[in-house]
């Protein structure tokens, strides 16, 4: 039994000192990447690019799927965005409210001609077109199908779209106006590689002021939960997503916000509509296809906070958010299995995806058995209390510090939560994250795993959302 119980405490220790010594080099990694943004952005900034006339076509690619309660305001700010050439395309993946009724109102929509679509991608049936009579919209397109899924509503905007690159966001995402200016600078800049995705940051606006489609006003969220997101989005984009995109690692672009050259989406085949995880799974299959041609490719992260989004305030919601991700992880680890340490694809395959394999899909299932060891050891009495209570505050402590440190990048370099008062309460979320949120966080995670393991089918599950406060 004390060979046993040794050996689980090396095997713990070793996987928290692996994991210390990933997060500890991602904030030297992130660090390094901010200061290299603001290098790159004094050279080609929104305001130089305003008025030039080559830049690329873009479509913006929005499902919708029972958005009643905010599908106009959430219109009108995909419609007010600065950019000289795009067009908005609004799929209504058959919404049983009445979505398409207030589009057709609002907008004076009416019944378009069939156009051809590009045939390289499947999606469920298309009922109608519609294009507005206003010319002040002249942009916006609703495509009204059979439901299909978040993933065949993308196929479908992505297969009608007639544009360079696809922009795929949600309908009740408030994107700011000149998102798209930022968004489309790497592949201006970028000569010797192809970007073959971008993805922008992701805010969290609960409780925060909307005017005509436009956030006025950022506010830290009432709800606890969401509060605790703020800081979790904090330091997922920035210690993860720029941290990675610095090395070159960046394995995941935002299904709520990510930008696509549409002819790399069409070779591949689109989304996945098999996984609810969709977003990660196109993104590592493009690296995959890149990988295959040997073509010189990068996936690029934008920190500036360029969309923003409603986040789950109840713990409802939130399991059913978190469940389904951890499903969708499930699912295209599984599907790319091959590229587990296969030098076939490089650095990706050696050590990008392992990464991932390790930490991402694995960390829920090495902290869940370590909560069933501490149960087994307590009870035949083999637990040394002072020494697990110490571990735990040494562990919380490290969590803390590393929460702290992204809060304070952040707040210094990008200035949303720039108030004293905004970065206090942000601490204290972070500091309350242990006990409040993270619970809840790995029973929703464990609780997807084993619906995989076990073969229990899950649907994508439903969003309630309370919608954003207007003026």
């Amino acid at each position: 039994m004390e060979i046993i119980k040794n050996g689980i405490d090396y095997f713990f220790l070793v996987y928290g000192i692996a994991l210390f010594i990933c997060y500890f080099f991602l904030i030297l990694f992130a660090i390094a990447a901010i200061h290299k943004n603001k290098k790159r952005s004094l050279f080609l900034n929104e305001n130089d690019m305003k008025g030039a006339i080559d830049l690329p076509s873009i479509s913006l690619i929005a499902p919708a799927y029972n958005e009643g309660k905010s599908i106009i305001i959430n219109v009108y700010s995909l419609l007010s965005i600065q950019y000289p050439y795009y067009e908005l395309i609004i799929v209504n993946d058959g919404s049983k409210d009445d979505s398409l009724q207030q589009l057709i109102a609002e907008f004076k929509l009416e019944i378009a001609p069939f156009y051809q679509s590009d045939q390289h991608i499947q999606h469920a049936t298309v009922i109608g077109i519609y294009k507005s009579t206003d010319p002040k919209y002249k942009h916006l397109t609703i495509i009204n199908k059979q439901n299909g899924g978040r993933a065949d509503a993308l196929n479908c905007g992505i297969a009608y779209a007639k544009t360079n690159l696809v922009l795929c966001t949600d309908a009740d995402c408030i994107i700011e106006q000149d998102a798209l200016l930022k968004m489309v600078r790497p592949y201006l800049e970028e000569l010797d590689k192809e970007i073959i995705a971008c993805g922008g940051a992701i805010g969290i606006a609960n409780d925060s002021i909307i005017e005509n489609g436009i956030l006025k006003e950022l506010k830290i969220p009432k709800s606890i939960l969401a509060r605790i997101q703020v800081v979790e989005y904090i330091r997922a984009f920035l210690l993860g997503r720029m941290a990675w995109h610095h090395i070159d690692g960046l394995m995941l672009v935002s299904g709520a916000f990510g930008l696509y050259p549409r002819s790399r989406v069409l070779e591949v085949g689109g989304f996945d509509k098999n996984t609810v995880g969709e977003d990660l799974e196109l993104c590592i299959r493009l690296r995959s296809h890149m990988e295959q041609l040997r073509e010189p490719y990068e996936v690029v992260y934008i920190p500036e906070t360029l969309c923003w989004t409603e986040a789950p305030s109840t713990r409802k919601v939130y399991i059913t958010q978190r469940d389904r991700w951890a499903r969708g992880l499930w699912e295209t680890i599984k599907k790319h299995r091959q590229l587990f340490f296969n030098p076939k694809y490089r650095t990706m395959g050696m050590l990008f995806f392992p990464y991932w394999v390790f930490f991402e899909l694995g960390a829920p299932i090495v902290e869940f058995l370590g909560l069933i060891c501490l149960i087994v050891l307590t009870v035949f009495g083999l637990i040394n209390w002072p020494v697990a209570i110490a571990l735990f505050v040494v562990v919380y402590l490290i969590g803390c510090i590393f929460s702290t440190a992204a809060i304070l990048l952040y707040t210094v370099n990008f200035k949303h939560y720039a108030k004293g008062s905004m970065v206090i309460k942000l601490l204290l979320a972070a500091y309350l994250e242990s006990f409040i949120s993270h619970p809840i966080m790995l029973y929703a995670e464990i609780k997807g795993y084993f619906k995989k393991i076990f073969g229990i089918k899950s649907t994508w599950g439903t969003m309630t959302r309370k919608g954003f406060t207007t003026k």
